[in-house]
């Protein structure tokens, strides 16, 4: 079953087995509901956790997990990325997961320019990193970003002159 990134572990939080998630998605109470299962990039191996309690503190999440309610067991998962499993059901018609667009082609004014190899997640702002002749950055923002085909995996950009290397 496929996965999707929710969060990116920042912290610990008080001596209980709490962690301090800086979440990437839009369905908090959906994804860290209890009993629902959570997987946690450890390094590499994707360990499966059972959600036991969750709550909002200072804009982040706090999670505990069934089995590791001890600060002691959970202090290695600190800068551990937070996965859940794809579930279609929560989106809209016309919404789609920020991970479908990895692997798009970006075209700028009709001419491809390169494909979407990553997204970085901030506050304001996502932003689209383009792989082609050249690394370019693109503000993930209807000023730049035009019209997204996420089913043929294409999106097509107005970028502003200067701000990649044409040549």
């Amino acid at each position: 079953m496929e996965q999707v990134i929710i969060g990116k572990i920042v912290n610990t939080h008080g001596i209980k087995g709490e962690l301090k998630v800086n979440v990437s998605t839009d369905f908090i109470e959906e994804r860290f509901q209890k009993g629902n299962h959570l997987l946690i990039d450890d390094h590499g191996t994707m360990v499966d956790m059972t959600v036991a309690t969750h709550r909002i503190h200072k804009g982040h999440v706090l999670v505990s997990f069934v089995d590791f309610q001890d600060i002691n067991k959970v202090e290695k998962y600190k800068g551990c990325t937070v996965y859940a499993y794809k579930d279609e059901t929560l989106l809209n018609d016309g919404e789609y997961y920020v991970g479908d667009l990895i692997g798009c082609e970006v075209y700028n004014r009709g001419i491809l320019i390169g494909t979407v190899k990553d997204v970085q997640l901030y506050d304001h702002h996502d932003v689209l990193v383009v792989s082609g002749t050249q690394k370019i950055l693109i503000p993930y923002v209807d000023a730049f970003v035009k019209n997204e085909d996420i089913v043929n995996k294409r999106i097509d950009v107005e970028l502003i002159e200067g701000f990649y290397n044409e040549n």
